[in-house]
């Protein structure tokens, strides 16, 4: 038992790489000997940045299309130090992409005619574009869910069509509601806490997942003994994402989706929350796989909630959502249908 959880602790470190691990355990707020001994690696890798972005270009050739989820973590890295060294956050400042740019490149060594610059500025664009779509996920909690607005009430409609196909909806406030696991008649009560983003993120998983979405919410409020309001878990679940995102343990999986250039990802006129809905979809079903495996009842649903979460939130900084965190087998098993 011993020599599994080490098996698994050096897994999770050696996950992406020793570098990378140095960098996302010096960011940690908490002091720890980790955190130290973390940045005191670093202390004796001053130019990280410009090695990785020179490694990237070795690696690849010039261009800054498909730049790694690595390197992009390590700008962002760099990013973070320049706010903090002045003072100020990254989600609450104007950003000015030319002045970081100019300030990194300056703090690393790296001339201006350089393809590590062009490279540098290209990495750093994806990164902001991460802290952006943050805001905008958080803008969606602070953004109340409204009775009578025609376009939620369709939505909500849509929704209970989605996970109950086979049902008729008899109105927006309906005992109906909690045979997909809200805790009362209506949805609004459960969504208080996260606004429309709560709203948004679980017709995301049923448009997403379809009949499987349907299948998930049969075998969980309907689970006998074993039962669990999947709604209000998806609750759980969109808010725990959304605490990743904004204390930045998400940001090497946002990073990932940000990956290829602007114009092949779409209109970037206003974010898309699209990544943080997919991760708290992930997490959801990750969580069921979890419950139904433990055979848990519902009056452990908020330990088991919390458990959960601790355990994920080591792996997801390290860009990791699957079984690994919760210690099981390598194989199939680590998938998440």
């Amino acid at each position: 038992m011993a020599s599994t959880a080490l098996a698994g602790y050096w897994e999770l470190w050696l996950t992406p790489t020793i570098s990378l691990s140095f960098v996302i355990e010096s960011e940690r707020s908490a002091p720890s000997l980790l955190r130290l001994v973390s940045r005191f690696a670093l202390y004796f890798q001053p130019s990280l940045t410009r090695q990785s972005l020179e490694y990237e270009l070795e690696s690849r050739g010039a261009g800054t299309e498909g730049i790694s989820a690595a390197t992009l973590r390590v700008v962002d890295a760099a990013y973070y130090r320049s706010l903090q060294a002045q003072g100020i956050s990254s989600s609450s400042t104007p950003i000015y992409p030319e002045e970081l740019v100019v300030s990194i490149a300056a703090t690393e060594g790296i001339p201006s005619d350089a393809e590590t610059y062009k490279l540098l500025e290209a990495s750093l664009e994806r990164v902001l574009a991460t802290y952006s779509l943050v805001d905008e996920v958080v803008e969606r909690t602070e953004t109340p869910f409204v009775d009578g607005n025609e376009a939620s009430e369709a939505q909500l409609r849509e929704l209970f069509k989605l996970l109950k196909p086979e049902q008729e909806l008899s109105g927006l406030v309906s005992k109906q509601w909690q045979e997909i696991g809200f805790q009362g008649t209506s949805p609004k009560t459960d969504f208080r806490r996260l606004g429309s983003l709560a709203l948004d993120s679980i017709l995301f998983f049923a448009r997403t997942y379809g009949h499987r979405a349907a299948e998930v919410v049969d075998e969980a409020v309907n689970g006998g003994l074993h039962w669990y309001p999947l709604a209000l878990a998806m609750i759980h679940m969109t808010a725990f994402a959304l605490d990743m995102a904004t204390s930045r343990d998400l940001q090497l999986l946002l990073l990932r989706s940000f990956q290829a250039p602007p114009e092949q990802r779409g209109d970037s006129s206003k974010p898309d929350t699209t990544p943080v809905l997919a991760v708290a979809s992930e997490l959801l079903l990750l969580f069921h796989a979890h419950w139904l495996r433990g055979g848990y009842t519902v009056m452990q649903f908020e330990q088991v909630s919390k458990e959960f979460q601790e355990a994920l939130r080591p792996w997801v900084r390290r860009g990791v959502l699957d079984g690994r965190a919760l210690g099981w087998d390598t194989g199939d098993h680590l998938k998440i249908e």
